[in-house]
């Protein structure tokens, strides 16, 4: 199939390059690896990362693109409900109103945003502020009274740096605001006292190796001893001595910091693991110090816990040592100094697992003040609702989802795909290069590359963290830059996850019929008792990340009667967990396997929030096949296509799903990528845990080399796996299917709601998915 160059990006930029920053001169300690292509070109091994930028975020001037920067403390409502945002900018004043939104964005660069101005509900001007974020993350361990003016001190860690040749300063651990405190700078460890330094290491620190770090202090000396863990490189060991230190009176020891600064963010914060921190009120000997590295030392005065209750923020401590906290995303159940990998079970071996993990850039809740509140009617209709910001000459739309009222009901419910909005809320992905899988210019966005320098909107699961580290964790406590009405995307040169899904809004709103929505967040909670309200359930776009319990309210949903449109691709596919406590919050740790953009490190797979495996369901055996009928089979983002029909689609249950439908082709136009098939899309394969009684409606015409096939399918890497060299395995398909009382309608492509859109919806694939809703609504689908 020839390859059609697609138009440029409608955002008006030069091409992007994303070698054209100067970076410093460090790199990441590993390569990037991208495994979402299997293609080297996307990313180079020692591919470099930035360093967070110097400039404080108060001193910063409001971006031109984003000038309101705002969130909600809670994005789904009830009617009824009060609604709390925070706001931050530094424009003067601000106006705020609310909309219900009603279209999708039409064609890229058309700027189409329909919505219906609600006053009555709100409407008002405040004063705008800019509101600060701490970012970065440590822990705060108060010490027990024993050591409070210790005449002798030991304190005894093993420190896993992962960027210990950075020239920044890092403070591994810091007592009373940095009286005493350990720190790293371009790979030597030093000890300082009120800021000067003592002595330092004459082993050189190595990225990524164990280190026992003690230091010692009594009457005359000070003393540092250092040794690799099961070194191989570099210098495995040092001791080295100094001068007496004063001993300051020991309150409380700050792990990855060495003060916590006025807004809560840690002051020359460190990278890394820290496996259990101990400190005895005497200076112990090299012989007790062996005796720890061989983990049979004496007794400490302080100690914490951290092999168990792995997903808590208090680490308990040990006998009369007070509990500590864990701030701001602190990660746990990460393999220590000792782990050696008999098991990579944190639940098998807890003693394994009692590092921690630090990452300066980490962040879960912004933790600004609410500046806006107010309260929805009890008669206010489920949908889709926007706050709209308005001052000087920035605007900018917030979405709110709003969800039927309690005991309300309507035949039809849309499941809004948030678990998958918050994976890859605020990813910076576009600084990679895709050119190999794109037909158009690879063009960020300004919003793209202002996230690029604003580490304080945090990271998405896809992105790692600028020590390279992968990123497990997503919050929407935060503003959440790409889930804006009609946000441009940079992989497909127009629209990708909320805006597509905005579409289904707006054919839901042009078919005159109550509906209502809810998130993944609405359903997981409430369960069978939410979702058996409704007739038919329609997903979104990309319902790529679900948890175990959403899996099964879907399974036995179906099996009790409900009927289930998933008008989506790579749908049903990641393991992901939800904070219970913190319900904002959702981990993912993607294993080793599937089409991924980075690899779980070794032994890490176990997700701390319900004690399970990370990585895709269908290594689970609760694959999308078996759900849904279909599975994520491939992926690019050139020029898309229709589906031609099958024989099938012509008689029986086929002939009513087509009622009306003359073409062959169907969906061969759309606003994304030019066709229902596009992005990300499922095949139909028995072998994998497709029905047999499926009845397989239509397959998609064919794609170009860009559409890769999954690396999980493939076994060896071999050349040709592209929708050109492989039609028969790099395929969508269309099918039906009963399961239990219930049925299933798989339309299995990202871009099926851009195609349905086209034209004002007077298109065949908006005739196709009309006539499926009315079947299963009438219960004959």
């Amino acid at each position: 199939m020839a390859t059609r160059r697609l138009p440029s990006s409608p955002y008006g930029l030069s091409t992007f390059n994303t070698n054209s920053r100067a970076l410093p001169a460090h790199s990441c300690p590993e390569p990037i690896l991208i495994h979402v292509l299997s293609f080297t070109r996307l990313i180079g091994a020692g591919a470099p990362c930035r360093r967070l930028p110097t400039v404080a975020a108060s001193q910063r001037k409001g971006h031109p693109m984003v000038g309101i920067l705002a969130y909600f403390e809670e994005w789904s409502v009830r009617p009824g409900d009060p609604v709390r945002m925070a706001v931050s900018t530094r424009l003067d004043t601000v106006r705020a109103t609310l909309e219900r939104l009603v279209t999708g964005p039409g064609a890229a660069g058309e700027s189409k945003i329909g919505t219906e101005a609600r006053a009555d509900i709100l409407d008002t001007e405040f004063e705008g502020r800019w509101q600060e974020t701490a970012v970065g993350s440590y822990a705060l361990l108060p010490l027990p009274a024993k050591l409070a003016k210790p005449a002798e001190l030991t304190v005894h860690t093993w420190i896993w740096p992962t960027v210990p040749q950075w020239e920044t300063r890092q403070t591994v651990w810091s007592i009373d605001d940095g009286a005493l405190s350990l720190v790293i700078e371009n790979g030597v460890l030093s000890l300082l006292a009120d800021g000067e330094s003592v002595l330092s290491s004459s082993a050189r620190i190595l990225s990524r190796k164990w280190y026992s770090v003690a230091v010692v202090i009594d009457a005359t000396t000070t003393r540092l001893d250092v040794t690799q863990i099961g070194g191989l490189i570099g210098e495995t060991s040092s001791v080295d001595k100094g001068p007496q230190t004063t001993l300051p009176e020991t309150s409380k020891l700050m792990l990855a910091g060495a003060s916590v600064d006025r807004i809560g963010a840690p002051v020359a914060p460190y990278n890394g693991k820290i496996d259990t921190p101990t400190l005895y009120a005497t200076a112990l000997d090299a012989t007790a110090i062996a005796a720890i590295r061989g983990g049979d030392g004496p007794a400490p005065d302080a100690a914490w816990l951290a092999d168990r209750d792995f997903a808590s923020l208090t680490l308990s401590g040990d006998g009369d040592t007070p509990d500590g906290t864990l701030v701001n995303g602190v990660e746990r159940a990460v393999t220590g100094h000792n782990w050696d990998g008999h098991s990579d079970s944190f639940i098998e071996t807890p003693g394994e697992y009692r590092a921690l993990q630090f990452h300066e850039d980490d962040m879960v809740d912004s933790g600004w003040d609410y500046d806006l509140t107010f309260t929805l009617p009890d008669d206010l209709p489920s949908g889709m609702y926007c706050v709209k910001f308005e001052a000087d000459a920035s605007t900018e739309r917030y979405p709110l989802f709003v969800r039927g009222a309690k005991g309300e009901t309507a035949d039809t419910l849309f499941l809004v795909p948030t678990n998958t909005y918050l994976a890859y809320a605020n990813e910076r992905l576009a600084k990679l290069d895709f050119s190999t899988v794109m037909a158009h210019e690879q063009q960020p966005h300004p919003d793209d590359v202002f996230l690029f320098e604003t580490p304080e909107l945090g990271r998405s699961c896809y992105d790692t963290h600028t020590d390279g580290s992968v990123c497990r964790y997503s919050s929407r406590r935060r503003p959440i830059i790409q889930v804006r009405p009609g946000f441009p995307n940079w992989l497909t040169g127009s629209y990708r996850h909320f805006p597509v899904d905005t579409y289904f809004i707006e054919w839901l709103e042009q078919r005159g019929a109550p509906y209502h929505i809810a998130t993944d967040e609405d359903f997981e909670r409430e369960g069978r008792d939410l979702l058996d309200r409704y007739k038919v359930v329609v997903t979104g776009s990309h319902p790529e990340y679900l948890t175990r319990e959403g899996r099964a309210i879907l399974d036995a949903y179906l099996r009790a009667g409900g009927k289930l449109m998933y008008l989506g691709g790579n749908g049903f596919y990641w393991v992901t967990s939800r904070d219970p406590e913190r319900p904002w919050i959702i981990e993912v740790r993607r294993d080793n396997s599937g089409t991924r953009c980075w690899d779980a490190p070794a032994g890490e797979r176990g997700h701390v929030l319900t004690n399970e495996q990370g990585g895709i369901w269908k290594n689970r055996g609760l694959g999308p096949h078996s759900l849904v009928g279909i599975g994520f089979c491939a992926e690019g983002w050139s020029e898309g296509c229709g589906y031609r029909r099958r024989p099938e689609s012509y008689e029986g249950i086929g002939a009513k799903l087509f009622d009306g439908i003359e073409e062959e082709i169907v969906g061969d136009f759309g606003y994304v990528l030019g066709g229902a098939v596009g992005d990300e899309f499922d095949r139909y394969d028995t072998a994998l845990g497709s029905p047999e009684h499926a009845v397989h409606l239509a397959s998609s015409t064919g794609v170009g080399r860009e559409y890769i096939h999954v690396v999980e399918e493939q076994n060896v890497g071999l050349p040709d796996q592209g929708g050109d060299a492989q039609p028969d395995l790099v395929r969508s398909d269309i099918v039906w299917f009963p399961i239990g009382k219930g049925s299933v309608l798989s339309i299995g492509s990202m871009t099926v709601a851009s195609s349905m859109a086209w034209n004002g919806f007077d298109n065949n694939m908006a005739k196709l998915v009309d006539n499926a809703l009315d079947l299963m609504l009438k219960g004959e689908a």
